[in-house]
Protein backbone atom coordinates (compact mmCIF):
# COMPACT_ATOMS: atom_id res chain seq x y z
CA UNK A 1 0.00 0.00 0.00
CA UNK A 2 1.44 3.80 -0.97
CA UNK A 3 2.00 6.12 1.77
CA UNK A 4 -0.83 8.07 -0.21
CA UNK A 5 -3.03 5.16 0.22
CA UNK A 6 -2.33 4.54 3.58
CA UNK A 7 -3.38 8.38 4.14
CA UNK A 8 -6.89 8.04 2.72
CA UNK A 9 -7.31 4.36 4.62
CA UNK A 10 -6.64 5.96 7.63
CA UNK A 11 -8.63 9.11 7.08
CA UNK A 12 -11.58 7.22 6.48
CA UNK A 13 -10.84 4.94 9.29
CA UNK A 14 -10.52 8.12 12.00
CA UNK A 15 -13.75 9.35 10.44
CA UNK A 16 -15.84 6.29 10.52
CA UNK A 17 -14.28 5.28 14.73
CA UNK A 18 -15.20 9.08 15.38
CA UNK A 19 -18.45 8.80 13.88
CA UNK A 20 -19.53 6.13 15.73
CA UNK A 21 -17.99 7.07 19.71
CA UNK A 22 -19.49 11.00 19.09
CA UNK A 23 -22.88 9.02 17.98
CA UNK A 24 -22.71 6.66 20.75
CA UNK A 25 -22.30 9.94 23.47
CA UNK A 26 -24.99 11.66 21.60
CA UNK A 27 -27.16 9.08 22.31
CA UNK A 28 -26.39 7.85 25.69
CA UNK A 29 -26.61 11.35 26.42
CA UNK A 30 -29.82 11.51 25.31
CA UNK A 31 -30.31 8.44 27.57
CA UNK A 32 -29.33 9.49 30.24
CA UNK A 33 -31.27 12.52 30.87
CA UNK A 34 -34.33 10.31 30.60
CA UNK A 35 -33.47 8.36 33.45
CA UNK A 36 -32.41 10.77 35.70
CA UNK A 37 -36.18 11.76 34.90
CA UNK A 38 -37.08 8.35 36.29
CA UNK A 39 -37.86 7.35 32.30
CA UNK A 40 -37.49 3.59 31.51
CA UNK A 41 -35.21 2.49 28.88
CA UNK A 42 -36.27 1.62 25.59
CA UNK A 43 -34.25 1.78 22.95
CA UNK A 44 -30.20 2.68 21.78
CA UNK A 45 -29.30 2.45 18.21
CA UNK A 46 -25.97 3.40 16.72
CA UNK A 47 -25.16 2.18 13.19
CA UNK A 48 -26.58 -1.47 12.60
CA UNK A 49 -26.59 -2.30 16.25
CA UNK A 50 -29.07 -1.71 19.08
CA UNK A 51 -29.94 -2.28 22.42
CA UNK A 52 -33.12 -2.77 22.87
CA UNK A 53 -36.45 -3.82 24.89
CA UNK A 54 -39.38 -5.42 23.47
CA UNK A 55 -41.87 -4.00 25.52
CA UNK A 56 -41.79 -1.33 28.25
CA UNK A 57 -41.20 -4.03 30.54
CA UNK A 58 -39.36 -6.53 29.26
CA UNK A 59 -35.97 -7.45 29.58
CA UNK A 60 -32.94 -5.62 27.54
CA UNK A 61 -31.48 -7.22 24.84
CA UNK A 62 -28.72 -7.17 22.28
CA UNK A 63 -29.31 -6.85 18.24
CA UNK A 64 -29.29 -5.79 15.07
CA UNK A 65 -31.52 -2.83 13.62
CA UNK A 66 -33.31 -3.77 10.09
CA UNK A 67 -34.33 0.17 10.12
CA UNK A 68 -31.40 1.49 8.15
CA UNK A 69 -33.24 5.01 8.74
CA UNK A 70 -32.15 5.08 12.64
CA UNK A 71 -28.60 3.91 11.87
CA UNK A 72 -27.63 7.43 12.33
CA UNK A 73 -28.67 6.97 15.76
CA UNK A 74 -31.22 6.99 18.29
CA UNK A 75 -31.90 6.48 21.90
CA UNK A 76 -34.98 6.37 23.78
CA UNK A 77 -36.73 6.23 26.82
CA UNK A 78 -40.25 6.29 28.11
CA UNK A 79 -42.16 7.68 31.42
CA UNK A 80 -43.98 4.81 33.70
CA UNK A 81 -47.17 7.04 32.96
CA UNK A 82 -48.97 10.05 31.35
CA UNK A 83 -48.10 13.28 33.34
CA UNK A 84 -48.51 16.75 32.01
CA UNK A 85 -44.92 17.35 32.63
CA UNK A 86 -43.98 14.94 30.49
CA UNK A 87 -43.33 17.13 27.38
CA UNK A 88 -40.94 19.45 29.53
CA UNK A 89 -38.95 16.43 30.72
CA UNK A 90 -38.64 15.58 26.75
CA UNK A 91 -37.52 18.89 25.98
CA UNK A 92 -34.53 18.98 28.29
CA UNK A 93 -33.72 15.30 27.14
CA UNK A 94 -33.86 16.42 23.14
CA UNK A 95 -31.11 19.05 24.32
CA UNK A 96 -29.01 16.41 26.18
CA UNK A 97 -27.99 14.75 23.07
CA UNK A 98 -25.93 17.73 21.58
CA UNK A 99 -24.99 18.76 25.02
CA UNK A 100 -23.28 15.70 25.19
CA UNK A 101 -21.93 16.24 21.70
CA UNK A 102 -20.06 19.08 22.33
CA UNK A 103 -18.72 18.60 25.67
CA UNK A 104 -17.06 15.26 24.38
CA UNK A 105 -15.98 18.01 21.02
CA UNK A 106 -13.87 20.62 23.76
CA UNK A 107 -12.55 17.57 26.13
CA UNK A 108 -10.88 15.60 22.73
CA UNK A 109 -9.52 19.37 21.33
CA UNK A 110 -8.30 19.86 24.69
CA UNK A 111 -6.68 16.01 24.92
CA UNK A 112 -5.79 17.01 20.65
CA UNK A 113 -3.60 19.82 21.75
CA UNK A 114 -2.00 18.17 24.75
CA UNK A 115 -1.18 15.15 22.22
CA UNK A 116 -1.65 15.98 19.32
CA UNK A 117 -2.81 12.89 17.91
CA UNK A 118 -4.58 12.92 14.66
CA UNK A 119 -8.22 10.52 15.85
CA UNK A 120 -8.47 12.62 18.85
CA UNK A 121 -8.75 15.92 16.45
CA UNK A 122 -11.26 14.02 14.58
CA UNK A 123 -13.52 12.97 17.10
CA UNK A 124 -13.82 16.50 18.58
CA UNK A 125 -14.60 17.72 15.16
CA UNK A 126 -17.25 15.18 14.63
CA UNK A 127 -18.73 15.56 17.86
CA UNK A 128 -19.02 19.33 17.68
CA UNK A 129 -20.46 19.28 14.08
CA UNK A 130 -22.57 17.15 15.34
CA UNK A 131 -23.71 18.98 18.33
CA UNK A 132 -24.23 21.87 16.61
CA UNK A 133 -26.00 20.29 13.51
CA UNK A 134 -28.76 18.89 16.17
CA UNK A 135 -28.93 21.47 18.50
CA UNK A 136 -29.88 24.52 16.23
CA UNK A 137 -33.61 24.86 15.42
CA UNK A 138 -33.08 23.77 11.74
CA UNK A 139 -36.22 22.36 9.87
CA UNK A 140 -34.22 18.82 8.93
CA UNK A 141 -36.17 15.84 9.54
CA UNK A 142 -35.10 12.33 9.90
CA UNK A 143 -38.59 10.63 9.11
CA UNK A 144 -41.49 12.48 10.63
CA UNK A 145 -39.74 14.02 13.32
CA UNK A 146 -37.43 17.18 13.00
CA UNK A 147 -34.13 17.34 14.72
CA UNK A 148 -33.41 17.84 18.97
CA UNK A 149 -33.50 21.83 18.43
CA UNK A 150 -35.82 22.07 16.05
CA UNK A 151 -38.58 20.22 18.88
CA UNK A 152 -36.98 21.64 21.82
CA UNK A 153 -37.73 25.15 20.07
CA UNK A 154 -41.54 23.92 19.12
CA UNK A 155 -42.03 22.85 22.85
CA UNK A 156 -40.64 25.67 24.85
CA UNK A 157 -42.99 27.85 22.14
CA UNK A 158 -46.30 27.46 24.40
CA UNK A 159 -48.20 27.70 21.33
CA UNK A 160 -49.74 25.04 18.88
CA UNK A 161 -46.41 23.71 17.73
CA UNK A 162 -45.99 22.88 21.53
CA UNK A 163 -49.38 20.90 21.80
CA UNK A 164 -48.16 18.55 18.63
CA UNK A 165 -45.23 17.77 20.28
CA UNK A 166 -47.20 17.09 23.42
CA UNK A 167 -49.77 14.91 21.67
CA UNK A 168 -47.50 13.05 19.45
CA UNK A 169 -45.37 12.21 22.84
CA UNK A 170 -48.73 11.73 24.41
CA UNK A 171 -49.92 8.88 21.76
CA UNK A 172 -46.25 7.29 21.73
CA UNK A 173 -46.77 6.57 25.37
CA UNK A 174 -50.27 5.20 25.19
CA UNK A 175 -48.94 2.79 22.48
CA UNK A 176 -45.63 1.83 24.55
CA UNK A 177 -47.98 1.24 27.87
CA UNK A 178 -50.94 -0.22 26.56
CA UNK A 179 -49.49 -2.48 23.76
CA UNK A 180 -52.01 -3.78 21.19
CA UNK A 181 -54.67 -2.80 23.23
CA UNK A 182 -53.75 0.65 23.40
CA UNK A 183 -56.59 3.03 22.29
CA UNK A 184 -55.86 6.73 22.09
CA UNK A 185 -57.84 9.88 22.57
CA UNK A 186 -59.06 11.68 20.17
CA UNK A 187 -58.53 15.03 21.60
CA UNK A 188 -55.02 14.32 21.27
CA UNK A 189 -55.26 12.42 17.84
CA UNK A 190 -57.71 15.91 16.52
CA UNK A 191 -54.45 18.42 17.20
CA UNK A 192 -52.15 16.28 15.65
CA UNK A 193 -55.37 15.90 12.41
CA UNK A 194 -55.25 19.77 12.38
CA UNK A 195 -51.41 20.64 12.09
CA UNK A 196 -50.15 22.37 9.12
CA UNK A 197 -47.20 19.93 8.97
CA UNK A 198 -48.04 16.83 6.35
CA UNK A 199 -46.04 14.22 8.43
CA UNK A 200 -47.59 15.22 11.68
CA UNK A 201 -51.24 15.42 10.12
CA UNK A 202 -50.46 11.86 8.58
CA UNK A 203 -49.63 10.49 11.80
CA UNK A 204 -52.66 11.58 13.44
CA UNK A 205 -54.69 10.15 10.47
CA UNK A 206 -53.09 6.75 10.98
CA UNK A 207 -53.91 6.76 14.77
CA UNK A 208 -57.15 7.28 14.19
CA UNK A 209 -57.39 4.75 11.93
CA UNK A 210 -56.11 2.49 14.69
CA UNK A 211 -59.13 3.28 16.57
CA UNK A 212 -61.64 3.04 14.02
CA UNK A 213 -60.53 -0.43 13.49
CA UNK A 214 -60.63 -1.55 16.99
CA UNK A 215 -64.41 -0.43 16.99
CA UNK A 216 -64.67 -2.09 13.62
CA UNK A 217 -65.82 0.76 12.10
CA UNK A 218 -65.40 0.67 8.41
CA UNK A 219 -67.29 3.72 7.69
CA UNK A 220 -64.73 5.98 9.29
CA UNK A 221 -61.90 3.90 8.35
CA UNK A 222 -62.63 4.16 4.58
CA UNK A 223 -63.11 8.48 5.15
CA UNK A 224 -59.81 8.47 7.50
CA UNK A 225 -58.26 6.35 4.39
CA UNK A 226 -59.60 9.12 1.43
CA UNK A 227 -58.44 11.80 3.81
CA UNK A 228 -54.79 10.12 4.28
CA UNK A 229 -54.33 9.62 0.17
CA UNK A 230 -54.59 13.63 -0.18
CA UNK A 231 -51.75 14.02 1.64
CA UNK A 232 -49.83 11.12 -0.03
CA UNK A 233 -47.62 13.51 -2.10
CA UNK A 234 -46.49 15.71 0.97
CA UNK A 235 -46.23 13.15 3.66
CA UNK A 236 -42.55 11.71 3.75
CA UNK A 237 -41.84 8.11 2.54
CA UNK A 238 -41.15 7.26 5.82
CA UNK A 239 -44.35 7.82 7.24
CA UNK A 240 -46.09 6.80 4.77
CA UNK A 241 -44.01 3.11 5.26
CA UNK A 242 -44.65 3.31 9.13
CA UNK A 243 -48.15 4.48 9.02
CA UNK A 244 -49.87 1.96 6.65
CA UNK A 245 -53.58 1.74 6.92
CA UNK A 246 -54.86 -1.39 5.33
Amino acid sequence: MSGKMLVIVTIIGYALIAYFISTIVHEVGHVICGLLNKWRFFMLVVGPFKLYREDINGKIRFGLEKDITLWGGCGGTFPAKHDDKNVDIFARILLAGPLASLILGAVMMIVFFMTKHELTLMIGLVAIGEGIACILPMNIKTGILYNDGSRFKRIIKHGKEREEEKALLSILITGMLEGDDAVFEEETIKILCSSEDADYKYYGLFYAYLNARKENNEVRMMAIKREAAELKEKASKYTLSVCVME
